[in-house]
C-alpha cells in the first residue's frame, strides 16, 4: 500500500480575506481526475456537473463545503457537504484510483473528521450526514456501509439520472457521531 501509515488531512476550499485556498486551475484538475479515472459519470450522475467549469462553479457555491482529501502532500480525493439543514448535511465523495484499495480506511477517517468538527464554542457542527446512492452503484453502497454508514432502505424515484433522463431508486444512507 502506497500511503500506508501516512496522515490523512482535509484541505478546505474556502476564501480567506478574498483569496481562495486552492487556485481555480487546481480545482479544475480534480474534476479532470474523475474523467481520467472514469468516475465522472458515476460521481456526478445527477447531471449538475458535466465539465470542469461547472465543477468549479458548484464547489464555489456558498451552500457547499468542499475539502480535498490529502495523504501527506498528495491529493487522493475530495468530499463535499451541501443541503444544510440545522445540524445535518448531505455528504458526497470521490477517491482517486491510486487509493481505491485503501478507500475504506480513508473514508472512515474523513467521515469521522467531518462529523466531529466543532464550532468556536466547542459544540459539534453536524449531528448527521445523509446521502442517496443509486441502486445500481453497489460499489459505493458497500463502501459507505464499510465506512460506518447505516441504511434506511431504498427510496423509490429519489434521484435523477441525467444520462438515462429518468428518476431512479436510491439507497438512503446516513452517518451519525453516535451517542451524544
Amino acid at each position: 500500500m502506497i500511503f500506508e501509515n501516512m496522515k490523512i488531512t482535509l484541505l478546505p476550499y474556502t476564501e480567506i480575506d478574498g483569496i481562495r485556498t486552492i487556485p481555480d486551475s487546481d480545482m479544475k484538475k480534480f474534476y479532470d481526475r474523475t474523467v481520467k479515472d472514469g468516475t465522472d459519470k458515476t460521481v456526478f450522475y445527477e447531471g449538475t456537473i458535466s465539465n470542469r467549469d461547472e465543477f468549479l462553479s458548484v464547489m464555489k457555491s456558498p451552500g457547499v463545503l468542499f475539502y480535498v482529501v490529502m495523504i501527506g502532500t498528495e491529493p487522493v480525493g475530495f468530499t463535499w457537504l451541501n443541503r444544510f439543514e440545522n445540524h445535518t448535511a448531505r455528504n458526497h465523495f470521490c477517491g482517486f484510483s491510486e487509493v481505491w484499495g485503501q478507500a475504506v480506511g480513508i473514508g472512515k477517517e474523513v467521515i469521522s473528521t467531518l462529523i466531529h468538527m466543532k464550532d468556536n464554542d466547542g459544540k459539534f457542527i453536524f449531528d448527521l450526514f445523509t446521502g442517496f446512492i443509486p441502486g445500481w452503484n453497489q460499489y459505493a453502497i458497500k463502501f459507505c456501509l464499510q465506512c460506518g454508514a447505516k441504511s434506511a432502505g431504498i427510496i423509490p424515484n429519489a434521484i435523477w439520472n441525467k444520462e438515462k433522463q429518468k428518476s431512479e431508486d436510491a439507497f438512503f444512507i446516513y452517518y451519525t457521531r453516535g451517542e451524544k
